[in-house]
């Protein structure tokens, strides 16, 4: 596990390795390590919005002593990364280009919901609001059970109505919608929480069979 500042040290490095302005957008534990919501993360998982983008960045993870393991962690196999790297001291890095996990785009309104963490050189790191995390970790692998315990932690003040507003923008399948229900379940059921949007997924699912 790797604390905000071990990883503010790591994008120190890797920042100082970048040859022109870049953009990146992180999701994720690392995105609420950043908001003091953890304490630690296993990884960081970090969304670009173009291919251009993303090589620039793998460009600096070479001269940053990153390399590309040669087995996958099995909580890592079905995420659908584009690449994946790790240093030396086993700390991982997610990379996706546009689409994470072959389900959710970054979206203009996530781009805009999203706040200027700190500038590493010419390397800018955003973080994505909570409501979109909160997505993000909804739509996860229904193994991945801690999520559920990190969307207890970003549900307090939640904004439905961006959630909500943001699962149209995307247009997921039904499967999707099916199964961020199925989540919400889980976790209302857990946790004792309402999930105010909970009954038009629902309906919006029944219109759509």
């Amino acid at each position: 596990m790797f604390d905000a500042k071990y990883i503010d040290t790591e994008l120190e490095i890797i920042g100082s390795r970048i040859k022109r302005p870049l953009s990146v957008y992180l999701i994720g534990g690392c995105a609420m390590s950043f908001r003091g919501l953890k304490e630690s993360t296993k990884d960081i998982d970090i969304v670009f919005k173009n291919d251009l983008d993303y090589e620039l960045f793998c460009d600096a993870l070479f001269g940053a002593q990153y390399f590309e393991p040669f087995t996958i962690k099995s909580e890592h196999e079905n995420l659908k990364a584009a690449r994946m790297f790790e240093n030396k001291d086993g700390f991982h890095l997610d990379l996706f280009v546009k689409q994470v996990v072959g389900k959710l785009i970054l979206s203009k309104s996530m781009i805009q919901r999203a706040e200027k963490y700190k500038q590493y050189g010419k390397l800018t790191v955003y973080i994505l609001s909570r409501e979109d995390i909160f997505l993000f970790k909804g739509l996860a692998s229904e193994s991945r059970k801690r999520d559920l315990g990190d969307m207890q932690i970003l549900y307090p003040n939640l904004n439905w109505k961006y959630i909500e507003a943001e699962l149209r923008t995307q247009a997921l399948t039904t499967e999707l919608i099916q199964l961020f229900i199925r989540r919400l379940d889980e976790f209302s059921r857990i946790y004792r929480l309402d999930v105010p949007i909970m009954a038009r997924l629902k309906t919006t699912v029944r219109k759509l069979k």
